[in-house]
């Protein structure tokens, strides 16, 4: 694995983290694919304009964000990140405890990575 592609992948993943806790939707648009697929551990998924939709709406805030375990796994222009998050979030109005191993699947785009699909596990209590 470069140590470059890791970094640069982790380094947009720290991004996408500060963009989520800041509701700062244009950042956030500029880390995702045009192609994404975001599944929640609910196994409700979205696409990038309907989940960006919801964060703008306020449907979707994100309280407090925290990422441990990463490993990034280099395939050419496309990198999978696998990290546990813990997160505390509002959807919908309700207070959610969110703690989850994570597939991330990052993609080299017009020489960008950017979030193409995001895969949660909830972790049992």
């Amino acid at each position: 694995m470069s140590s470059d592609v890791a970094g640069q992948v982790l380094a947009r993943e720290a991004a996408r983290g500060a963009a989520l806790l800041a509701a700062d939707i244009d950042a956030l648009a500029e880390l995702l694919s045009e192609r994404l697929v975001f599944a929640h551990a609910t196994a409700a998924y979205e696409d990038k304009a309907s989940l960006l939709a919801k964060m703008r709406s306020g449907a979707i805030v994100y309280n407090t964000l925290a990422v441990s375990g990463q490993r990034v796994i280099e395939l050419g222009d496309t990198a999978l990140l696998v990290s546990r998050l813990t997160a505390s979030v509002t959807v919908g109005g309700q207070p959610r405890s969110i703690d989850n191993w994570t597939l991330s699947v990052w993609t080299l785009e017009d020489g960008s990575w950017r979030l193409v699909a995001y895969q949660p596990t909830a972790i049992p209590k």
